[in-house]
């Protein structure tokens, strides 16, 4: 998948005056002024908003065709100004040729200055988008726009999610339930990709129940694709000029049920509760992305505070990776460094949370200067998200003597994981739902198994059995005691074990004010590469860390220490030789911590409804296909389920955003943030339909 920004240029002759020219968007740049009033008058008129977002929960919009904005910038005016609005307006959309943020604000700064009342609005809502445009890294960005909380505490808000890429590969890659469908973007004879009627035709599959559809286009063949997929469509009269258009509401014949696996379906008000255990940093982000969607959450954790185990360290990395293939792997991993980096910049920015997110430099002594830029070009990575640094440019911009060059992600750096717990919470802590708070937390609480009472409603109990906390649906986020968890359910409730390995991880931390500081170079942002160094509050040193299979000692050793700073010394960050007995700085004057990671065997996390374990399966009334992940049953029904957010490993911190965005996904049935491929492989059903598979072509081979 690529993404071409569209260029601006000279403005050639008989173009408006004032506005940049693109190739690309030229048919809109001369419309801008009135595309608010199109906006209106199509998509919002044509789709019977805003009546029909009114007084609901969230309310789901789809656009095909993103351009400069104007149809979500109209949009977003129009919920503002709707007393009765929803509480999450999700507006998902597309875009193959999207501007860099330089050129959408000289865009949106051009625009005529006219007498429209709408002028200010537009120019204050534009700004907020500008502030808050991703880089032009392809796929699924999420923005969360969040107004002041209402006089009782209601969280209400806009979410974009925007696409960029293909349209013909984002939108079979979405899912999501759709109210209103906003058909946009160039004439079907200048973009006929975009009016593919096969494409069209299979909007079906992202409708929901209450969907409707409206076009500016009343061509033909767009009137075809939309009644094949089931919309009943008419046409009415069109807009400035244009004699007609067409919109329509989804009647089909039939749906077909969604897979055991597939989106969650509308869970009824009573039931948007969930039971979120662990408060590390995997379960603090889930509870904030479960509150943002209006759900009541009850956090509980066995410790006096959050962050206290595997994301207790006083600082840790988050940052993109780059690789040849491109797959799953890389970039789910950028998927996640952003949303990590979106959401806690300007807490970063604000003093909020420790930490610095103006980049880090990634070393990589295998890859020669002229191979790095020959990758990025094929893999059409921004230079805004990732350059190369031959050894010099990355000496300079770290102040370290480093070993070689390497990889400098803008959108990554350090934080403090405790620090960036807690402020997950502070900011859902307000978040209220009928005067009461959405957000409750339960400290020195600890869960030693679950069960279910006979209506379905979850129960944890503590080590006598005794039930503790009770709700619709159960999110383990609790690292490696998942695990035990899921073992001890009942024979009617087993689960998929839930494969975890215990990584034993330790740091080391030189403080500015000790005597073997004189040894220490401070680096100017953080470095990683085999061993990483990292600036500590600006002033210490921390650098790490070890990784230990089967090591259950939770002792701080003298020999891991020299590990690390070997690896330091490596890194530029220490100067003094270990060889030696009395080179090895004094225990006392270093800082150390150990801790276990909660990995995987295929490195990454596992979020998403548990699957029910082989025997349930093969006990089913009827076969079960399990090679696909979306189609083995799940521990849930339209009440609620049994949830895991586990498996983050070492790289918690750059997965903590999105891994919480995706499990509120599943549990709420809100818009998936990626693309279904990197849903389906952070599945913990993939292990089953992996087995499948491998055990099908075995039978097959034989």
């Amino acid at each position: 998948m690529s993404v071409i920004p569209a260029a601006l240029g000279e403005s050639p002759s008989g173009h408006a005056p004032g506005i940049p020219y693109s190739p690309v968007y030229d048919d809109v740049y001369h419309a801008v002024a009135g595309a608010w009033a199109q906006a209106r008058h199509v998509f919002l008129g044509g789709n019977g908003l805003p009546a029909r977002w009114q007084r609901q929960t969230r309310f789901v919009i789809l656009e095909t065709g993103f351009g400069l904005g104007n149809n979500f910038l109209a949009t977003w005016a129009a919920w503002l100004a709707d007393a009765e609005r929803c509480d999450r307006l999700v507006f998902i959309s597309i875009e193959k040729h999207p501007l860099t943020r330089d050129d959408l604000a000289r865009v949106h700064a051009a625009v005529p200055d006219t007498q429209d009342p709408d002028a200010g609005l537009r120019a204050a809502l534009s700004t907020r988008l500008i502030e808050q445009w991703p880089p032009l890294t392809a796929g699924w960005h999420t923005r969360h726009f969040d107004e002041p909380l209402s006089a009782d505490g209601r969280l209400q808000g806009v979410t974009l999610m925007l696409g960029l890429g293909d349209i013909a590969e984002l939108l079979p890659s979405l899912l999501a339930s759709v109210n209103a469908f906003y058909l946009d973007g160039f004439a079907p004879a200048k973009n006929p990709d975009m009016w593919d009627e096969g494409l069209l035709s299979r909007l079906d599959r992202l409708a929901a129940p209450d969907a409707t559809a409206a076009t500016w286009s009343a061509a033909r063949g767009v009137r075809d694709a939309l009644t094949r997929a089931g919309f009943v469509m008419t046409k009415t009269p069109g807009f400035a000029g244009k004699r007609d258009m067409i919109q329509g509401h989804f009647a089909p014949r039939y749906v077909a049920p969604p897979p055991a696996g597939g989106l969650q379906s509308t869970v009824a008000s009573p039931h948007r509760h969930a039971l979120v255990i662990g408060a590390g940093l995997a379960g603090c982000s889930a509870a904030h992305a479960l509150c943002r969607q209006g759900w009541r959450v009850t956090l509980m954790d066995r410790h006096a505070g959050p962050a206290q185990e595997g994301s207790g360290n006083p600082g840790g990395l988050f940052h993109s990776i780059v690789h040849g293939e491109d797959g799953i792997h890389a970039r789910a991993h950028r998927s996640a460094a952003l949303a990590t980096w979106s959401q806690i910049k300007g807490w970063i920015a604000n003093g909020q949370v420790a930490g610095q997110a103006q980049g880090l430099i990634r070393l990589d002594a295998k890859t020669h200067s002229d191979d790095a830029k020959a990758l990025i070009t094929k893999l059409n990575l921004p230079d805004d998200h990732v350059e190369w640094l031959d050894r010099a440019q990355a000496a300079e911009m770290s102040g370290l003597d480093l070993p070689c060059g390497g990889w400098f992600f803008h959108q990554a750096g350090w934080v403090h994981p405790a620090g960036y717990a807690k402020q997950l919470l502070s900011e859902a802590a307000p978040w209220q739902l009928d005067g009461q708070p959405l957000l409750s937390v339960r400290w020195h609480s600890e869960v030693a198994s679950l069960t279910q009472a006979e209506d379905g409603t979850w129960l944890a109990l503590d080590d006598h059995g005794v039930e503790i906390a009770r709700a619709a649906s159960v999110v383990m986020a609790c690292a490696h005691q998942a695990a035990a968890l899921c073992d001890k359910l009942p024979e009617a409730l087993a689960v998929s074990p839930v494969p975890l390995s215990r990584v034993r991880g330790q740091i080391t931390a030189i403080a500015h004010d000790t005597a073997d500081f004189k040894d220490v170079t401070l680096p100017r942002l953080p470095v990683a590469g085999s061993g990483y160094v990292l600036p500590l509050g600006g002033r210490d040193l921390l650098c790490g860390a070890t990784t230990q299979h089967h090591d259950e000692d939770p002792a701080v050793r003298q020999a891991d220490h020299i590990h690390n700073l070997g690896q330091a010394k490596r890194l530029g960050a220490w100067h003094r030789d270990l060889t030696q007995p009395s080179d090895v700085p004094d225990m006392a004057a270093l800082f150390g911590r150990t801790g276990w990671r909660a990995t995987t065997p295929d490195r990454l996390p596992l979020v998403g409804a548990l699957p029910w374990s082989i025997d349930r399966i093969q006990a089913a009334s009827r076969k079960v296909r399990m090679d696909q992940v979306r189609l083995i049953p799940r521990q849930r029904t339209e009440q609620g389920g049994l949830f895991v957010v586990t498996g983050l490993g070492s790289r918690g911190i750059t997965w903590a955003a999105l891994a919480g965005e995706l499990l509120a996904h599943w549990v709420t049935g809100s818009p998936c943030p990626v693309e279904i491929g990197l849903r389906d492989a952070m599945d913990p059903a993939r292990f089953l339909a992996r087995t499948s598979r491998q055990t099908d072509k075995l039978t097959t081979d034989e």
